[in-house]
């Protein structure tokens, strides 16, 4: 369990470093034309968002399997981490609002974060499979 919430910890904070806060650069002029410029997301970027959401899926399904069973949900401690980690997830999601707030800086923070929250899910999948849930 101890392991469990190492890792929950540990991908929050990994997530806390993707925050996707403003930059000091000088906001740029908007179009004298009415026509607005899109900018598409980059098939990295793309497939970046992809990983993501099936990571945070996956988060979920962990999510419930402990909401499912009354033992867990007395572990406060336990709760209290899922929680935190859950809202690190969703400030990392408001990266992916555009293609301007995924810079490499964010998405190299966002892979790392990624790569914890798997390592996160395959334990917490281990722990709750050795505790019969």
């Amino acid at each position: 369990m101890k392991r469990l919430l190492v890792l929950i910890m540990a991908l929050a904070m990994t997530l806390s470093l993707a925050a996707c806060g403003g930059s000091n650069a000088a906001p740029t002029a908007v179009p004298s034309t009415p026509e607005q410029v899109e900018v598409e997301f980059t098939e990295e970027q793309q497939a970046l968002a992809e990983d993501f959401m099936s990571m945070a899926e996956e988060y979920d399904a962990i999510a419930d399997k402990v909401n499912a069973s009354p033992d867990l949900l007395e572990d406060e401690e336990l709760v209290t981490a899922m929680n935190d980690l859950a809202d690190e997830i969703i400030k990392a999601d408001e990266c992916f609002a555009s293609p301007e707030t995924l810079t490499p800086e964010v998405m190299g923070a966002l892979t790392v974060a990624i790569e914890v929250g798997r390592t996160f899910i395959a334990e917490a999948n281990a722990a709750l499979e050795e505790i019969g849930h």
